[in-house]
Order: C-alpha cells, then structure tokens, then sequence
C-alpha cells in the first residue's frame, strides 16, 4: 500500500542508487552539518539540489500519505517555537526548511540504500577503528534501520484496524491516545520478536564479515559536487 513506503528501499536503476551507500550517508552527515550554519540562501541552495535529486530518482513522496503529517506536524512546531523566539520572518522560514531539506535527504538515503548495503560498507569504515568490531557494529545499525519503516507500517496497521471499528477520537481522545500507544508498543515487540526468531532459524551471526560494497569514480565525483555545494552554501550570505 502507498502508505507504506516511507523510510522503505526500491530497487530502483537511479544515479543515485548507484552511489556507494557510505558515501551518501556521509554526504547527509556533511550536508546536514552545513544546515546548521547556512543562511536563507545557503538553504535555498541546498534544498534545491535535494528536490532535484529527488526528480531524477522519482522518489514517490506524494504516495506516503498520512505519514507525512508528522513532519508537517514538527513543521508547525518549528515554526511557534521559532516565532516566539523573536526571529524575524526569514529565520524562521530558514529554521524550516532547513528541517524540511534534511528530511527529504533521509527520505532519498533510505529510498536509495538497502539497509544491508549501507551496513556493509560502514563495516569496513568502522571495523578500522581500534577496540571496536566493525561488523557487529553494523549489523546492529542494519537491524535498526529495518526497525524504523517497521515502525510506520505497524502505526498505519492499527490506524486502518481502528478505522474500520469506528473507533472516534473524539469522543476520547485521552484514552485513544493511551490505548494507541499501548498496541503500537506490543505489536512492534510482537514484530521485532518475529524478526530475532528468523534471524535466529537462519543461523544470523553479527560477526560475520560479509562482502563489502566497491568505491567508483562516481562516487568520487559525487563527493565532489557535495564539497563544492557546501562551500557556496556556506559562502552566499
């Protein structure tokens, strides 16, 4: 269902599918660094490239339905707090779509990366660092990562179970907020246990090092470009 495919990876034969997946979780830490310091214009820029990427990738943004509340609902949120801060207008436009821009580039980091490529090349990265074992440490974020949709799709489960049991939020709101949270919790645990009960059947092993994903000259290239942007982000006042 459309729903369900925010946070999701697809298979897809995209320019930026192509990239190695460390190197574009290293252009979200680099870019999202770069947010916290650039003017209206620097977002501007920033938050052009993304919707550009996001046009050449088809990233299916409009499809992900009511889950795309929430980050209008922070949204909202970012801009009374911003507001009240006594920023003035263009601030508090920037302090949101700096917010935006760093959304929408973790929606095209997990729509472009499957959680297991992106912990197999961190692996190699992190299995560098002395006292640490570099792949269990990546399967614990591959793990995580496949946590974070799961928990989009088990909410929507049970928005659409309440849905169709004419279940009224205002009539109580209080106790459907409570009772909400309480199936959220249980379901995810009862998925998260179907999960280990899999990963255990098929003899899982976090040490196991596993083949790493290859450097190309595009990703090179592209670590480039991500330079060059934050540069001029930085630069234009």
């Amino acid at each position: 269902m459309a729903q369900a495919l925010i946070f999701h990876y697809r298979d897809e034969n995209t320019l930026l599918h192509k990239i190695n997946p460390f190197i574009k979780l290293l252009t979200l830490l680099l870019l999202c660094s770069t947010l916290v310091s650039a003017s209206f214009y620097g977002t501007i820029l920033i938050l052009s490239i993304t919707l550009i990427m996001m046009l050449i990738t088809k990233l299916p943004i409009f499809k992900y339905g009511k889950e795309l509340f929430f980050f209008i609902f922070i949204s909202f949120i970012i801009i009374v707090t911003s507001y009240f801060s006594n920023k003035t207008i263009i601030e508090v436009v920037n302090s949101v779509l700096k917010f935006i821009t760093a959304i929408l580039m973790s929606f095209l980091l997990a729509d472009s990366s499957d959680p297991s490529d992106i912990a197999r090349s961190l692996a190699k990265v992190i299995d560098k660092i002395p006292f640490i074992n570099g792949w269990r440490f990546a399967s614990h974020i591959e793990l995580t990562l496949m946590c974070i949709p799961l928990i989009f799709d088990v909410s929507e489960s049970i928005s659409e179970a309440r849905i169709s049991r004419l279940e009224k939020v205002k009539k109580h709101p209080i106790k459907y907020i409570i009772t909400y949270c309480i199936s959220l919790i249980d379901n995810l645990l009862y998925k998260i246990d179907e999960i280990a009960y899999a990963l255990d059947s098929r003899g899982y092993n976090p040490n196991i090092e596993r083949e790493t994903l290859p450097y190309s000259f595009r990703d090179i290239l592209f670590i480039l470009f991500v330079i060059i942007i934050m540069g001029v982000s930085i630069y234009v006042k």
